[in-house]
């Protein structure tokens, strides 16, 4: 019986080149999937980072928020300043008083009240590196602050609409890669709330019927490709905005042979129950009463028709509409 000789030619080079191709092939398409895993990864950690920042950001503005300068307490000596807490109500543009939790930096300041300022860069240059567009827009905080030699607060905040703009002491960036602005219509950065809704005009009663503010930052740095936008949002109550009081007086005729009339100014109100101060006048002629801090005044009137008109104000001098009022004292 004879034995059956084993063939050892081997593979052939057709063989070779064929497992060589394939075995490329298997390479090439791993390490495209790790490329892939690895650039995904960078994405996604460039897109966590901006959330981060963006997150640690909107903290700080919500603790800034609930420690707003009341302004029925202190402020300043100045009495250029507008005692309320929110100066610019813009969509892409916040500025309000808070107190800073620094040390006291003007004895004319003694509650420490600096101004503070939150805007959306949409173009021009980055501080630091890169372009602003609404894909990329960079969110700011700036703030006022007083000093030894800037012992009071500026009555106003700077009017330019530049951002980061000149006039504030200093600036810092809070986040980067809002998408806001690109959005079609825009997503609004900030909204603003009374107790019956949302309030969009921006003059100065409007700003002071605001009781809640909004925040709404969209992440992306790189819109075309994922992960999508993160979406991150806060709301804060404002617990010391300050409004305006209301006045409102009544009257009586206490003696008709005297013309002694008896007007009463506690109609009036302060949304804050603070204590309000009464100014008095007849025909444009300020009444010297003595009683100006008081609700009841009692005067002897000339005959004929005057007209009454009551002011009040609350202790930062936040004036309410004066209330006006035709009275015929005696005839």
């Amino acid at each position: 019986m004879t034995a059956r000789g084993r063939d050892e030619s081997g593979f052939t080079v057709i063989e070779l080149a064929v497992a060589a191709a394939i075995s490329l092939v298997v390479l090439s398409a791993t390490m495209s999937l790790l490329v892939s895993m690895m650039t995904e990864r960078t994405a996604t950690d460039k897109h966590a980072d901006a959330a981060q920042q963006a997150r640690q950001g909107m903290d700080r503005l919500a603790r800034q928020l609930r420690n707003l300068a009341s302004p029925a307490d202190v402020i300043t000596n100045s009495a250029l300043i507008k005692p309320k807490s929110v100066d610019r109500n813009l969509s892409f543009d916040l500025v309000f008083k808070d107190v800073d939790e620094g040390a006291l930096t003007s004895v004319s300041n003694p509650a420490n009240v600096r101004r503070v300022r939150y805007c959306l860069q949409t173009s021009g240059s980055i501080p630091g590196g890169g372009t602003a567009s609404d894909a990329r827009g960079v969110l700011w905080m700036q703030t006022q602050r007083t000093s030894a030699s800037t012992t009071v607060l500026p009555a106003s905040p700077p009017a330019t609409a530049a951002c980061p703009g000149p006039g504030w002491d200093d600036q810092r960036k809070v986040a980067d890669f809002l998408t806001n602005a690109s959005a079609s219509p825009p997503h609004a950065l900030f909204r603003y709330s009374s107790a019956t809704g949302q309030i969009s005009a921006t003059d100065d009663a409007a700003r002071e019927q605001i009781i809640r503010v909004e925040a709404d930052l969209f992440v992306d740095p790189d819109p075309l490709k994922r992960p999508t936008a993160a979406h991150l949002t806060s709301s804060v109550v404002l617990r010391n905005q300050n409004r305006a009081p209301t006045a409102f007086f009544s009257f009586v005729v206490t003696n008709t042979l005297t013309c002694t009339l008896q007007l009463n100014g506690s109609g009036s109100e302060d949304p804050e129950n603070k204590r309000l101060t009464y100014t008095w006048s007849r025909d444009g002629v300020p009444l010297d009463t003595g009683l100006q801090n008081r609700v009841l005044v009692q005067l002897t009137a000339p005959t004929g028709v005057h007209r009454y008109k009551l002011e009040v104000k609350d202790p930062a001098g936040l004036a309410a509409t004066p209330y006006e009022k035709d009275i015929t004292a005696c005839t």
